[in-house]
């Protein structure tokens, strides 16, 4: 992925995160696809199969769309080492999230 859209993904993120709209983490990510007010959700590209699993049958059982990030990408955008998903709760932050994913492609 060039610098520019990897930088861009991480202030997008950030941006998410100040603004309370990203969910990060396992139980709260979930939560947030269960509930219906995920818009789409992230995956770090160094989780593990399990959580990748986990995730992934949740996105397509509720019909969210799921992204992977690159390694290490979603920790240091939300400020929290580690972090390996998230979900986003609003859908301008997710529609341009998908846009810079697809441009990246």
């Amino acid at each position: 992925m060039p610098q520019m859209n990897e930088a861009a993904l991480r202030g997008l993120l950030g941006l998410c995160q100040r603004a309370g709209k990203l969910q990060s983490g396992g139980d709260m990510a979930l939560a947030a696809i269960r509930s219906g007010k995920a818009r789409v959700a992230v995956v770090d590209a160094q989780a593990s199969a399990n959580t990748v699993k986990k995730i992934t049958d949740a996105c397509i059982y509720y019909h969210v769309p799921l992204l992977t990030l690159p390694d290490g990408l979603l920790g240091a955008a939300c400020g929290r080492e580690g972090r390996m998903i998230a979900a986003v709760c609003d859908a301008g932050f997710a529609s341009r999230l998908q846009m810079l994913m697809t441009e990246a492609e």
